[in-house]
């Protein structure tokens, strides 16, 4: 079922204002060659370990499909500019897989993806009801493991956290909502989430 209520969450950053949010599939359209890009590029294509390229209409269709499925796409902006995606796919009851791409390369490992995985992950504790959420990634993205673990997720070698991995050697993990909560005192307490104004898909 496609969830009613899309979602808004704004907060500082040292380098400017931050915004994640829940678009219709207008706003989505018109950002999705933008998108195309940034999971075509060698080495985002490399972490995600998608084995061809992808054309517009199918990162669109993907996006038409999360929706569809009742799981929870967001875009990811910095001043306005767009940074990337980032989900909560695989929604089962209050369970949910969390995935993230920031996509310019040179904005990447600079903290930027930690912190919107963090603004996304308050609206998941807060609004969205989600009571455990998962990741997996592959052994060499360093990067994201690292990200994840400033999160609070930890290994989880739990057949559910298996279920979401698409390879055998895939690192599977999943968050303690304990430390997330220590780690993100302040954002727990500067994040704006607010509920987007009802609008057409």
């Amino acid at each position: 079922m496609i969830a009613d209520t899309r979602w808004s969450i704004e907060a500082p950053w040292t380098q400017g204002r931050l915004h994640v949010f829940e678009p219709t599939l207008a706003e989505f359209r018109a950002v999705a060659p933008l998108l195309a890009d940034f999971y075509n590029d060698s080495h985002n294509s490399a972490m995600l370990t998608n084995t061809r390229e992808l054309t517009v209409a199918e990162v669109v269709e993907t996006f038409q499909s999360l929706r569809a499925a009742g799981d929870r796409p967001f875009l990811l902006e910095h001043d306005g500019t767009l940074m990337g995606d980032a989900d909560f796919r695989n929604v089962d009851g209050a369970d949910a897989e969390f995935a993230i791409l920031i996509g310019q390369r040179s904005r990447q490992s600079r903290g930027l993806g930690t912190r919107f995985a963090a603004m996304m992950h308050v609206a998941a504790l807060r609004v969205l009801g989600f009571e455990r959420v998962y990741a997996t990634i592959i052994p060499t993205n360093i990067a994201s493991r690292r990200m994840l673990e400033k999160l609070g997720y930890r290994v989880d070698q739990s057949p559910r956290a298996a279920s979401f991995a698409e390879a055998e050697d895939d690192i599977a993990m999943s968050i303690d909502w304990g430390q997330f909560e220590r780690t993100h005192v302040d954002l727990l307490t500067q994040a704006v989430i607010t509920a987007r104004p009802p609008l057409p898909d």
